[in-house]
């Protein structure tokens, strides 16, 4: 019998070949397996590089079982080439590649073994994931709690910067820091003139006047260096006129402790300085006045003295001239010592006859008069009315007095007429009383005008002039 090579579809079974159908299956079978054995490991691997995950452990996992599959795939390659090339010499050698990657794998897994029993279970995993989405439920919790804390912080900074705002708006308090440079990091409600945008960034040096800024920096300087509170009251041009101010500075601290500039708050004392010295000159004026009106008082009480018989007379006559001069005293304070209605001033001497019908009679355009002018009208209008009351128009009950007055033509003098009628006859007395002597010589001299005093048969007729220097306004 002679040797032949058998055909792809002759393959041999215990001698004898394989039926063409069962061969073919055969070849067909190990072709396909060949193929998806091979072509999977690829495809895995090419998933598995994509994906980037896993240890290096879980890699050489990987990798070896794909390893098998190919040792797999190749042993069916063999078995395919063996059907269509009986080569035993290839075929052993497929064969003995698949044998030790398939060693090579069992060796890796034996290797893996341990870190194997060492991955969690299912349980476990499900455990951890359990208790990984409480750990998230109350990170939420955690997180709503502190965005709703965050807001209430947020709106209570916004309400107490609101309260800051307006306990501060319209007031005379500024607040501003600086840094250790001594620039203007923040400014608040500054006085007029000045505004945070013109002065972020620049020092005081760069805003006021150089021997102001020197002495303001100065006290920062210290208050820096010693780490106290330092204060100063101090005056300077700003906005085109004088301002006076006082400052509180307090240096500034980082979390160090350490000294970074300083935080000023400065009030604005314009007012009350110009009100010091308001009164200073108020005051001032009050002790000329008083030395002066004591003067008066002193020679009143002299004259009334030397004109006087008794004691009780002379009480009598020489309190009510104090009273009358109390009573101009009071409408100056009223109005803060600045001066005195004329009308008010009229009436108040003739307080005790005003209601008295027609019988007074007061005309003209009311003025306000200085006070100088105010104290010696009073007097002189005070012995008018005690003359009419003793010996003229006011002494029965069919006397009537007008009291007039209006701007001479030059319109710079006052001219105030008393005239009398209806009382007993007057005659020009023999001698000169103390009231024609304050009226003539006093009242004149003292407001350096002219006063005209007469006698008609119907009444005293009296005619002060006053010059507009002692005349404030018109009412």
């Amino acid at each position: 019998m002679g040797s032949s090579i058998a055909g792809p579809f002759e393959t041999m079974v215990q001698g004898e070949p394989w039926p063409d159908g069962i061969a073919a299956l055969n070849v067909a079978a190990d072709g396909i397996i060949a193929f998806t054995f091979l072509l999977v490991p690829v495809v895995l691997l090419y998933l598995y590089k994509r994906r980037g995950e896993g240890s290096k452990r879980e890699a050489a996992l990987v990798k070896l079982f794909l390893l098998f599959v190919f040792a797999v795939g190749l042993l069916h390659l063999a078995a395919l080439l063996g059907s269509w090339v009986p080569d035993l010499v290839l075929e052993g050698l497929l064969k003995g590649a698949a044998a030790l990657l398939a060693l090579s794998t069992v060796i890796g897994f034996l290797c893996l073994v341990p870190h194997l029993l060492r991955l969690p279970s299912r349980g476990r995993l499900q455990r951890e994931a359990a208790a990984h989405l409480r750990t998230l439920e109350e990170l939420k919790a955690t997180r709503q709690t502190l965005e709703e804390r965050i807001e209430e912080r947020t709106k209570e900074l916004a309400e107490a910067k609101q309260r800051f705002e307006i306990a501060l708006r319209g007031s005379p308090i500024s607040m501003f820091s600086q840094d250790k440079a001594l620039r203007f990091t923040w400014a608040h409600n500054l006085p007029e003139g000045l505004s945070p945008e013109g002065i972020i960034g620049k020092t005081d040096a760069d805003i006021l006047a150089p021997e102001a800024a020197e002495a303001i920096m100065a006290v920062k300087r210290k208050a820096m260096e010693a780490g106290t509170s330092q204060d100063l009251e101090i005056e300077f041009e700003l906005g085109r006129r004088e301002r006076a101010f006082y400052l509180v500075i307090e240096p500034l601290h980082d979390e160090a402790k350490e000294v970074v500039g300083t935080a000023s708050v400065a009030v604005d004392i314009s007012e009350r300085k110009a009100s010091e010295q308001q009164l200073r000159a108020v005051l001032r004026e009050l002790t000329h006045r008083s030395k002066n009106l004591l003067a008066v008082i002193h020679a009143i009480a002299r004259q009334t003295a030397a004109r006087t018989t008794t004691v009780d007379e002379f009480l009598d006559r020489f309190g009510a001239r104090l009273y009358a001069i109390g009573m101009s005293h009071d409408l100056l304070v009223a109005d803060d010592w600045q001066g005195a209605s004329l009308r008010m001033l009229v009436e108040q001497q003739l307080e005790s006859h005003i209601d008295v019908g027609e019988r007074i009679v007061i005309e003209g355009e009311d003025v306000v008069l200085k006070p100088e002018a105010v104290h010696n009208l009073g007097l002189a209008l005070h012995e008018l009315t005690a003359n009419a009351e003793k010996f003229g128009s006011l002494s029965n009950s069919g006397g009537a007095i007008r009291i007039q007055w209006n701007y001479c033509e030059d319109a710079k003098t006052l001219k105030l007429i008393w005239e009398e009628s209806g009382g007993p006859k007057v005659h020009e007395p023999s001698r000169s009383g103390f009231g024609r002597t304050v009226l003539e010589n006093v009242v004149g001299k003292a407001l350096a005008g002219d006063v005209t005093l007469s006698f008609p048969v119907t009444g005293v007729h009296c005619e002060i002039v006053i010059p507009a220097a002692h005349i404030t306004s018109r009412g």
